[in-house]
């Protein structure tokens, strides 16, 4: 059974943020190491990055996935597609002699 619409939102933000977590402590510790911590700390300001970068790469993923999964029916060439979806357009084919 395939999974509901609702699971692959769920699959897609986990993986977001765990790439974002990633991305989070690489540029983090590069901010960190350039600019110094400040006044929060090292540890706080390393959440922070890694927290902001989590949720943006784990929303936009989550919204990814749901896009690219809402069609599932599979792909059809134009001359097989039902009529009102077919491309307005039509190229004749040549006449070769």
């Amino acid at each position: 059974m395939e999974p509901t619409t609702f699971d692959k939102m769920k699959m897609g933000a986990m993986m977001g943020g765990t790439v974002g977590l990633c991305v989070g402590l690489v540029f983090g510790t590069v901010n960190i190491m350039r600019f110094g911590s400040g006044q929060r700390g090292a540890i706080s300001m390393l959440g922070s990055y890694m927290a902001g970068s989590a949720a943006s790469f784990g929303f936009f993923m989550s919204i990814g996935s749901v896009i690219r999964s809402e069609e599932s029916q599979r792909m059809t060439w134009p001359s097989q597609a039902p009529l009102g979806m077919r491309p307005s357009i039509y190229v004749a084919p040549r006449n070769e002699q």
